[in-house]
């Protein structure tokens, strides 16, 4: 049975990665990240061998003990109930739990964070490896940690399985790790500017390094004695001489493990015989949205009214939104956060740039517009069989696109004005904003057109097989990113020329890219809706999802 699996795990697994090139392209990606960190910290970890026994015990401890705190969290925010081999795939097999936990606790092992945790584990192991006693503790610390990481990512899972099968949760759960994502993102670029600018200054390294793991030892013994710590901090005993801590760390990770192992079971076994979804419950529906008022009564407006709905309650269309939302942020964050080391009288340069962060807002409207037939799956039927044009689809995608971020740009012009104290520029801003947003727009009108790609239903999960869309998917983002800037150019090199030398070229650039995303976007909704009038049946087919 472990065999057995194990080898379903790896087919389905290297029949995920081979569904396009795209995936095959991302996952080629994820395993050079992966390598790319986990092996340069294995060394880093093996270079402490060197070191007094506190420094080791208190990084030692105090990392992976976080690691086996985030591990269970992570898992399930990325996979949520969506695990491939699911106690429910096995409901309708004469295979009892019991036998089935051995290969699935193995074949837990074979992802890219098994391989992650034992390239470090190998680090770990040889940094205590200055003694005998050290090392065989270490060897014990690292197999019973490990198996707490991958034991209680199941027994969470398991515990939390009924709850993710309800859409409002799985929901919940893909937008928070998006936001986390995100704001991991800031924190990482606020620390390495930090280092930077004082390594810049002149600081002794070294002594920074010795201070950090200073601060750090009260929470590496805190650490040391929880259920995340426990397994971790056992060779850290055994080199102080302290053989009764280690000997109460031994035991009570072992019946850590146990109690996970007890958890995991029990719901496996539940749910190997209760295969089951609950069922979703009733939802009092509004008759009208707020922002219904500023559509029209027409075949658009009514494509427009429901395409609102779905950017609010769909959450791939809302991760979506929250991405395009913080993208200006994100550039706003990175540029303060280099802002310490810029010389005074560069200053009046980095505003300007800043300045002109909400034009990325717009810039992100082509993929965001020109993928959001893809996510109509097959119910645009239901469109198509009312006789709607394809320039009514491309007027009310884009209507309500408008809708929701054009308020948006306006507040992030504002705001950035203030920050940035250039109220000179907002001419050359706004029209800058203007092009790069309604050029987008008529390029993602076309695009829909042009590409589609079938999307995993509403509720399931956004990094599953199919997901990326492939290879319409990766040439339709390319040309969504890149068509914006050469077709927005002119309005950038007079925008560029507005922060050089003054206001009249602002106008130029508010003139210019009024006109030419008009144009643009005229162009996009007329070409993209006699394309699809042409290839309705053609496009409901790619749309499609076949699971």
């Amino acid at each position: 049975m472990v065999g057995t699996l194990v080898r379903l795990q790896l087919k389905l697994q290297w029949r995920q990665i081979r569904t396009s090139v795209g995936m095959t392209v991302a996952s080629l990606i994820m395993v050079l990240l992966v390598l790319g960190s986990a092996i340069p910290a294995m060394f880093g970890l093996a270079a402490m061998r060197g070191a007094s026994i506190e420094t080791r015990g208190t990084v030692m401890t105090f990392g992976f003990a976080l690691l086996t705190l985030g591990w269970p969290i992570m898992v399930t925010m990325m996979t949520g109930s969506n695990d491939m081999l699911d106690a429910g795939r096995f409901a309708l097999y004469p295979v009892r739990a019991a036998r089935m936990l051995p290969g699935l606790l193995v074949s837990a092992t074979m992802g890219l964070g098994g391989v992650l945790i034992v390239i470090m584990g190998i680090g770990y192991v040889m940094a205590w490896s200055t003694s005998l006693a050290s090392a065989v503790a270490a060897i014990i610390g690292l197999l019973l940690g490990f198996a707490i990481c991958i034991v209680s990512s199941r027994a969470v899972s398991a515990l939390l399985a009924d709850l993710l099968r309800r859409r409002r949760a799985r929901d919940l759960v893909m937008v928070v790790f998006v936001l986390v994502v995100l704001a991991l993102s800031m924190g990482v670029q606020f620390v390495s500017q930090s280092l930077g600018g004082q390594l810049d200054a002149g600081f002794n390294f070294g002594d920074y390094l010795n201070n950090l793991v200073t601060s750090m030892q009260p929470a590496a013994k805190v650490a040391a004695w929880t259920p995340f710590g426990w397994a971790w901090a056992l060779p850290w005993a055994v080199a102080n001489g302290t053989w009764w801590q280690a000997g109460v760390w031994l035991v009570l990770a072992v019946v850590w493990l146990g109690l996970l192992g007890w958890v995991w079971a029990r719901q496996f076994a539940r749910s190997l015989v209760s295969p089951l979804e609950s069922g979703g419950g009733a939802e009092k529906i509004a008759k009208a949205n707020p922002f219904d008022r500023f559509l029209p009564n027409s075949v658009a407006g009514a494509i427009a009214k429901r395409s609102l709905r779905y950017w609010r309650r769909d959450p791939r269309r809302l991760v979506g939104a929250i991405a395009i939302v913080l993208m200006p942020l994100i550039m706003a964050v990175a540029m303060y956060a280099s802002s310490r080391s810029v010389p005074p009288d560069q200053m009046h340069i980095m505003k300007s740039v800043v300045a002109f962060a909400p034009a990325l807002l717009g810039w992100m409207a082509a993929t965001s517009v020109g993928w959001d037939i893809s996510y109509d799956g097959s119910a645009l039927a239901t469109q198509i069989v009312t006789g709607a044009s394809g320039r009514d689809d491309r007027w009310g995608r884009m209507l309500a696109w408008l809708v929701i971020f054009v308020p948006i740009q306006v507040v992030y012009i504002i705001g950035f004005m203030l920050v940035a104290s250039r109220w000179d520029l907002l001419p050359a801003v706004t029209g800058l904003c203007v092009a790069e947003l309604l050029t987008g727009g008529g390029i993602g009108s076309w695009i829909g057109s042009v590409w589609q790609m079938p999307q995993p239903p509403a509720g399931s999960n956004m990094m599953g097989r199919g997901a990326t869309g492939g290879m319409a998917g990766f040439v339709g983002a390319m040309v969504g990113l890149l068509l914006p800037i050469v077709i927005g150019l002119p309005a950038l090199v007079l925008a560029i020329a507005a922060v050089m030398y003054g206001e009249p070229f602002g106008w130029l650039t508010l003139l210019v890219g009024a006109a030419t995303g008009w144009l643009v976007l005229w162009w996009g909704i007329r070409a993209g809706g006699r394309r699809l009038d042409r290839t309705w049946p053609e496009v409901l087919a790619k749309v499609t999802w076949k699971g």
